[in-house]
């Protein structure tokens, strides 16, 4: 008789399983997410909070497993996990929660989930461009919980994504992911080793417009025709933007 093999410890045939330490080989794997190499290897992320885990369970964004810390946090969660097949990781250790959280000390967090990233190619990005579009781009954004705000942003604003330099803060990041409040859970992104060649083949291939903001612009944005679609609307780095 031939059997299926598990090509990863949190693709659990028992969706619903206690861990007691940290050597259970789905904690480890979340555990390594805390990391930014860990993040990027396995392209997932950490989404932290019972209502942001609610959110990632109704998201388009794939959820992987969800930890909790408590038997009322699973009750919370444990429907939408079942449908959906996710494994559900009930954490009996002292402080298993407060690692996957990563702060060092004590936190009222009682769930945690692993979350695939959206991350669309710029290839994917021009290809399915709505002719409606609106795009929020940002160059070398260096603070996480700014990118996170842009996200947010961008989400609020009905943005088809996001679109962001390679060199700004990873949008992963816990500080990130936290100011997004769960948008990051909706919102598509984009990141671009050369920025403004992506826009110069948005501009060309799909015929965009490209709104920069700056400090030395001749008209406010006010006085600026933003009606216009497709539309890219750009903003620089902190400092030098």
């Amino acid at each position: 008789m031939m059997l299926a093999m598990r090509e990863h410890p949190f693709e659990s045939l028992d969706l619903r399983d206690s861990i007691g330490g940290i050597k259970h080989p789905a904690f480890r794997d979340a555990l390594a997410l805390t990391r930014a190499g860990g993040r990027a290897a396995m392209g997932r992320y950490l989404v932290e909070d019972l209502e942001l885990v609610r959110q990632a369970l109704v998201s388009p964004s794939p959820v992987h497993a969800v930890f909790v810390a408590s038997d009322r946090a699973a009750a919370v969660v444990d429907h939408a996990c079942a449908a959906r097949g996710i494994p559900l990781y009930i954490l009996g250790g002292a402080g298993l929660i407060t690692k996957l959280v990563g702060t060092g000390y004590e936190t009222a967090v009682t769930a945690v989930a692993v979350v695939g990233q959206q991350l669309v190619a710029l290839e994917e990005l021009i290809a399915t461009l709505p002719p409606d579009a609106l795009i929020l781009a940002g160059e070398r954004i260096q603070d996480p919980r700014n990118v996170g705000v842009l996200i947010r942003t961008a989400d609020a604003a009905g943005c088809h994504a996001l679109l962001l330099s390679s060199d700004s803060a990873e949008p992963f990041s816990r500080q990130a992911v936290r100011s997004t409040t769960g948008s990051v859970l909706r919102l598509p992104l984009c990141l671009a080793p050369d920025l403004p060649a992506a826009l110069r083949r948005l501009a060309h291939e799909r015929g965009v417009t490209v709104a920069v903001s700056s400090g030395q612009a001749p008209q406010t944005a006010f006085e600026t025709d933003l009606a216009t679609r497709p539309l890219v609307l750009m903003v620089g780095n902190e400092q030098q933007g």
